[in-house]
């Protein structure tokens, strides 16, 4: 990645390095605004935290959960086809081998 951001002719490299000026300016505003107090109810008691801190608390609650429940969804599905490969393959059905009568010659019957 910083090979590629390297071999960028400098307008590239500006626009770049704007770019990513504007995002941090961006970010800053934005915790800047969300700064203010919130009172969060529990059930048994309550807190005041900045709302920027209860934000990103969600949204790193919200990304756990929904890695770990992506992974729960993963494995509950291969889990039925791991089970079926495992089972091993029947032999095959054992036959006698044919009995070689000279030409000519009749075959014992086959209840004596």
């Amino acid at each position: 990645m910083l090979q590629r951001i390297r071999d960028l002719p400098d307008q590239g490299l500006y626009g770049v390095i704007g770019v990513l000026a504007v995002a941090a300016l961006y970010v800053i505003g934005f915790v800047i605004k969300n700064s203010k107090n919130v009172s969060v109810d529990f059930v048994l008691f309550s807190a005041g935290v900045p709302l920027i801190t209860l934000m990103v608390v969600m949204l790193l609650f919200g990304a756990v959960l929904g890695a770990a429940l992506t992974l729960a969804l993963a494995r509950r599905r291969t889990a039925p086809r791991v089970q079926a490969s495992t089972v091993p393959p029947q032999p095959p059905p054992v036959t006698p081998p044919p009995v070689d009568t000279p030409s000519g010659s009749t075959p014992p019957p086959s209840g004596v």
